[in-house]
């Protein structure tokens, strides 16, 4: 019966999805092509709508028609009848630049204008041999630690006979990243058609200067057609290729002098700050907590980069963040690094609090400027009704006082009789232990759910709940990269990169996701020495000197290599998951 309930439910939900669709689309397999690929698009029309394919014609100013192949398909789902008819057009741009495939009519019915990106042809496009290899970057010139596109295109009109191998860019002085699976796809060169798998990487330039990427190497074995037809799959034999890529030189500059000294260094071509509320912001009640969520979103950086947000705290404004989530998206366009964070804000007394503006400097590559991702100042309306603790006095005073009158209504009845009176005296001190006790559990559910937060040290983010953390063993390639990005920023002795990448390491080291502060990190580790160091960091970003005095970077930086080589299980205390909240309200 489940079963059939759970067939009718997919169907109807199709059945309803296809009734959506548009009788007309147009959509293409790719979107960005070189000048000799052949790329296809794909037109499907509704059979009521017409049987016969749109007018084409207007493709032939700026592509050339290969072929076009025809498929039909036919569905029956709750008696209702559809049938597509599906157009697929291959197609070659004529010259490189942005192309528009241009909008298809069919009576009323009209597509979308599709924009293509045309790049131009490798320069090994004149070479006839079975196998070459191109890689290519989408920019020669970027800044430090700024995303750059390096992209490895392995063409072959031959089959392999066996198995081949790719190796990895090596890059000195840059964090490397792949991007996601292989493409595969076919283009045209000199009237050859060549099958093409695309390798795409972001790389990370750590420091300024000329970065050298080497030839990367392609090796495989192909085997060797039994017999002159070009119709036989039979192989026999077989040779080896090594195939190289060319060598590049990628000119890096050092943050502009522009750029404020105390901000974290964002190159981006987009950044944006958001942010939601559990509820309205007027009319907060002393000691209710309400949660601000932030989220930070950065094209081409790193999660493990994005700045905390602090805030600045009072003896009646509280703030208590919830872990910080972090997550990287990669695709063929590059790294998206996105961090959100919830906070939950508490006032111990009434009154108009102002919530200063939040704002994150950062550099646009696109513009070559710097920016401000901003959010408003606010304002908290707080009052003081006391209806938490007078409904609780109230449910405790209503229950005692409904508990005496049945009380003394029962020994009305019952006159002077010895037995009654045990009764109703025994009646009476379980009714008032009940109210009692439904007086403790509400206080406690109340004490609870405070304890759900702690307070905020120094302006650091803090875990959130008092959890019994669990160390996981590092990530072998995210704890070297974390540690690479420390070892660069530590060479540009910038504090605040310093910070950034240490808690980075750090959350890597002990595979713990909830080191969010200097102060924490410091509690994990054994070394006094380094203990020290954190100490004079945090001096350094948030003391009363704070610029005025040299930070040591390399000594900090031999010291974590230390801990680094010989790896957690030698290094840190074990972590406690108590975290307790100092009382609201101060007698």
């Amino acid at each position: 019966m489940v079963i059939r309930l759970l067939t009718i439910l997919c169907l109807f939900i199709s059945g309803f999805s296809m009734a959506q669709e548009d009788p007309l689309s147009a959509y293409v397999d790719r979107t960005e092509v070189s000048l000799n690929d052949v790329f296809t698009l794909t037109l499907r029309v509704n059979a009521e709508l017409s049987n016969s394919p749109p007018d084409i014609s207007a493709l032939d100013q700026d592509f050339e028609q290969l072929g076009v192949s025809q498929t039909s398909s036919f569905t029956l789902i709750n008696n209702v009848s559809e049938s597509w008819n599906e157009y697929r057009i291959s197609l070659r741009p004529r010259s490189s630049g942005e192309l528009t495939i241009p909008a298809f009519r069919l009576g009323s019915e009209v597509t979308q204008p599709i924009n293509i990106t045309v790049n131009e042809a490798p320069q090994n496009s004149a070479n006839r041999d079975d196998f070459f290899i191109s890689s290519t970057l989408n920019k020669d010139t970027v800044y430090v630690q700024e995303q750059l596109l390096y992209t490895v295109r392995i063409y072959f009109s031959t089959p392999f006979d066996r198995g081949a191998n790719l190796s990895q860019p090596q890059v000195e002085g840059a964090v490397i990243q792949r991007l996601g699976d292989d493409r595969s796809y076919q283009e045209v060169l000199n009237g050859l058609r060549y099958n093409v798998i695309e390798r795409r990487y972001a790389l990370f330039p750590q420091s300024s200067g000329t970065l050298r990427i080497d030839p990367i190497n392609f090796s495989a074995t192909v085997g060797q057609r039994r017999s002159g037809s070009i119709f036989s799959n039979r192989m026999t034999g077989g040779r080896q290729i090594v195939l190289s890529s060319d060598a590049h030189d990628v000119t890096v500059m050092s943050k502009p002098a522009s750029f404020p000294l105390d901000a974290t260094w964002l190159p981006s071509s987009e950044l944006t700050l958001q942010e939601s509320w559990s509820r309205d912001l007027q009319g907060i009640e002393v000691g209710e907590a309400i949660t601000r969520n932030l989220t930070i979103r950065a094209d081409g950086i790193s999660s493990s980069l994005l700045p905390d947000v602090e805030f600045n705290e009072t003896d009646t404004l509280k703030f208590y963040p919830d872990q910080a989530n972090r997550e990287d998206l990669a695709n063929q366009n590059g790294v998206t690094g996105v961090r959100s964070q919830g906070t939950a804000i508490v006032a111990s007394t009434e009154g108009d609090f102002i919530l200063p503006a939040i704002e994150i400097p950062w550099w646009n590559t696109e513009t070559d400027t710097m920016e401000i991702a901003r959010l408003p100042e606010y304002s908290l309306n707080v009052i003081n009704t006391g209806s938490a603790v007078n409904t609780t006095n109230s449910r405790v005073d209503n229950t005692t006082a409904s508990v005496n009158t049945s009380v003394e209504t029962g020994l009305q009845s019952v006159g002077n009789s010895s037995n009654l009176w045990i009764y109703a005296t025994t009646v009476f001190a379980l009714a008032w232990l009940f109210s009692s006790g439904m007086w403790y559990r509400t206080r406690m559910a109340l004490q609870q759910f405070y304890q759900g937060y702690r307070p905020v040290k120094h302006n650091s983010a803090q875990p959130s709940a008092p959890v019994k953390t669990v160390a996981e063993k590092p990530s072998g390639n995210k704890l070297n990269t974390t540690f690479q990005v420390l070892q660069f920023a530590c060479k540009e002795k910038n504090l605040s990169n310093i910070r950034q990448a240490l808690l980075s390491w750090g959350r890597s080291y002990f595979g713990d996701e909830r080191i969010l502060s200097l102060e924490q990190l410091k509690s994990r580790i054994e070394d006094k020495e380094l203990q020290i160091r954190l100490d004079e960091l945090e001096n350094c970003i948030y003391g009363t000197t704070a610029g005025q005095q040299e930070f040591d970077a390399e000594a900090l930086l031999n010291q974590v290599k230390t801990m680094h080589k010989n790896g957690p299980a030698h290094n840190h205390k074990k972590a406690t998951g108590d975290f307790s909240l100092p009382p609201l309200y101060k007698n």
